[in-house]
């Protein structure tokens, strides 16, 4: 409906609005545009990562990021070509990134990873005052690629092909439909990981990616096991799992963010942070409504990266975490006045 109404305030007619659907992991218009798709998307995640890190890592990052993005437009002539040849490109970019003078290393900086509702997590303009807060603070905020979300598209198909070749008698499986359909998912899955390697590898003299969980096995094995069915498909299952994940592997907190009153956002929030403060993990859920982060949030937010930061240096004390063992950490008025106070 927004572009709808958006290509008629411009005055464009005869515009087309086609929706691809997660079913079949947004490969409608053919496998040509797919690895387009793919190539572009894991490019993008991957870029993103290393400009987050910047801003917190660099010894000054405005002009850091003025560097970066005349790199990005070298990427620019090679979308054009669908990023058929991206490997020599962006080791180039790494080279030059890997020159950019540093304040501390990536491995010894406190990273926390921002879930929840698909489209505003990867949108810049509701997640960038988060980035930026968190990195004036000397924190990475890693956001949930659009990578992951085609990897769990992949899983629940996968998961939904296996159930229906369940069904059928055994004589029946070598043969059938899904059968087939398993088979070609495997080979796709296996493509998509190899282009991850090729981009992964190419950017690796940068050293600015943070290590994030992408087996989407593992991932959701700790949905099924902590959070809720594999039968609930939406951002819930993938972003609940994911979080466990990130916490057993290094990250310091989880920001679980989302639109006003999203119900997806809220249901996170109600599976994920109980499930964060029995094991005393940092965690806090921002609602973005369009307008700049209100004083009692940036307050809140402010609380949650002293959290952080003690819980990245000194994680065996993690008992000094404000507000986890008794009320919700928003609630929290005394404390917040006290930690804003020492900031």
């Amino acid at each position: 409906m927004f572009y709808e109404n958006l290509f008629r305030d411009l005055g464009l007619e005869n515009v087309v609005v086609f929706t691809l659907s997660a079913d079949n992991s947004y490969t409608e218009l053919g496998p040509g545009f797919s690895k387009t798709l793919w190539r572009s998307a894991v490019i993008a995640d991957y870029m993103k990562d290393i400009q987050n890190t910047l801003r917190a890592c660099a010894l000054d990052p405005d002009t850091a990021i003025k560097k970066y993005r005349v790199q990005w437009q070298k990427l620019l002539g090679e979308a054009e070509n669908g990023f058929k040849n991206a490997g020599p490109v962006l080791k180039n970019i790494a080279k030059e990134i890997s020159r950019i003078p540093l304040k501390r290393k990536m491995e010894d900086t406190p990273k926390i990873l921002i879930v929840g509702e698909i489209y505003v997590r990867r949108d810049d303009f509701a997640v960038d005052e988060l980035v930026d807060l968190f990195s004036r603070k000397g924190i990475i905020a890693k956001v949930s690629g659009i990578g992951e979300w085609i990897h769990y598209t992949d899983f629940v198909r996968k998961y939904d092909l296996t159930k229906r070749l369940n069904l059928l008698p055994r004589w029946k499986r070598p043969f059938s439909k899904e059968s087939r359909q398993l088979l070609i998912l495997k080979i796709e899955k296996i493509w998509k990981h190899r282009v991850e390697n090729m981009v992964t590898g190419s950017l690796k003299e940068a050293n600015l990616i943070p290590e994030t969980p992408h087996n989407m096995d593992i991932i959701m094995n700790n949905t099924s096991k902590h959070f809720v069915n594999h039968e609930l498909n939406s951002e819930i299952a993938v972003s609940t799992g994911v979080a466990a994940t990130a916490m057993e592997h290094g990250y310091s907190g989880v920001v679980n963010i989302a639109p006003f009153a999203c119900l997806i956002g809220r249901v996170i929030e109600g599976l994920y942070t109980p499930w964060a403060r029995d094991r005393k993990y940092p965690i806090i859920s921002v609602e973005i409504d369009g307008n700049p982060l209100p004083p009692n949030l940036i307050s809140k937010l402010n609380i949650f990266t002293v959290n952080v930061l003690r819980f990245r240096d000194t994680p065996e004390i993690s008992d000094l975490i404000e507000g986890l063992d008794t009320e919700p950490l928003e609630d929290q008025i005394e404390v917040k006045e006290e930690v804003s106070q020492k900031l």
